[in-house]
């Protein structure tokens, strides 16, 4: 055990001092950029500091290993209006599967309205409308290496779509969660999206060219117009949660729970940036939510609460997360789960 933390310490120390080095900006280098939006209310309303914490379906998004703590059937939908008015969904399936592992399908869907087509001829709109849609699919499986150990991997298939033009690529993620033993603190690890390039075409891309306009006998050639392919954008999460206040808590208290959570991001195209989690649970009935994501341009405040209905041997609950973008709005998230 202590070789294992030694190395997952080792791992996350090497990776700060690369992080540390690159002081300049990649943003707008990567494509599909939905898969960086951040998914469930719960989630959202810590701040996103839940890759150490996952115990929901939502796990399939953070970290894949998360689902062996499930022991029954769960789904989960959300949804949220994200910044400019686009419409972003997920929907998870956890199935535990005894000592063979835990098994999990997850979507991601983000989606425009309708837009009106212009040209130059017609600035105001031709009377043509199209929309974009991103979607992800992914089957995931995790399952206990020891008792302390449980690792996940997720293999996903990412599309874009915007028109007549898409593109089309599949990634991997890997996770992995340990238990301390120094009460309930763990530690998450979570590596996102690697994966081949995604390189857009369609018809639209398809132009009649004039191959030597000197000429008026030689015909127009059809010629497909070549795209440059981009990354996907990768990310690597550390997080570490502890319960302040609980059974297992530094504090022990009965009937009331106090988790600390913090997570660590870097993406391949921004500089890494830190966030706070924290959750106040009653009962296990009730939960109130709070956190602060740090450097980053716009992000700042997150408020969040849950509430969880149990109905013998199934239990419904609802989250709600809101997330502040500065000068780009607020965002606000709903999840429903139920466990069956």
């Amino acid at each position: 055990m202590k070789k294992i933390i030694t190395g997952i310490f080792m791992c996350v120390n090497l990776l700060s001092l690369n992080l540390t080095a690159q002081d300049f900006s990649k943003a707008g280098t990567s494509a599909a950029q939905f898969l960086k939006i951040p998914v469930g209310a719960k989630a959202t309303g810590m701040a996103y500091a839940y890759t150490s914490l996952v115990d929901d379906a939502t796990s399939l998004y953070w970290n894949p290993s998360g689902i062996t703590s499930m022991d029954k059937i769960q789904g989960t939908v959300s949804h949220s209006t994200w910044i400019a008015g686009l419409a972003h969904s997920f929907l998870g399936i956890v199935v535990p599967a005894g000592e063979i592992g835990t098994f999990g399908i997850s979507a991601i869907a983000l989606q425009t309205n309708k837009i009106e087509q212009t040209t130059i001829e017609l600035p105001e709109g031709t009377g043509t409308y199209f929309d974009a849609l991103d979607f992800a699919v992914g089957v995931s499986y995790a399952r206990a290496m020891t008792e302390n150990v449980h690792i996940g991997a997720t293999v996903k298939y990412i599309n874009q779509r915007i028109w007549n033009e898409s593109a089309e690529t599949f990634a991997v993620d890997l996770g992995a969660i340990l238990t301390t033993g120094f009460k309930d603190m763990k530690i998450g690890l979570s590596f996102q999206n690697f994966g081949p390039d995604l390189k857009m075409s369609g018809r639209e891309l398809i132009r009649q060219v004039d191959q030597d306009p000197n000429s008026t006998m030689n015909p127009y050639v059809e010629t497909a117009v070549q795209t440059q392919e981009w990354g996907l954008p990768t990310s690597y999460r550390v997080s570490t949660s502890l319960s302040l206040i609980g059974n297992e808590g530094l504090v022990q208290l009965e009937n009331s729970q106090f988790i600390l959570a913090l997570d660590a991001v870097h993406l391949n195209d921004n500089p890494e940036h830190y966030s706070i989690g924290g959750e106040y649970r009653f009962a296990e009935t009730f939960a109130v939510r709070g956190g602060y994501v740090f450097q980053t341009d716009e992000e700042g405040l997150t408020l969040g609460a849950g509430l969880n209905i149990p109905m013998g041997s199934t239990s419904f609950s609802f989250d709600y997360g809101y997330a502040v973008f500065g000068i780009l709005g607020s965002v606000q998230q709903f999840t429903l789960s139920a466990s069956l």
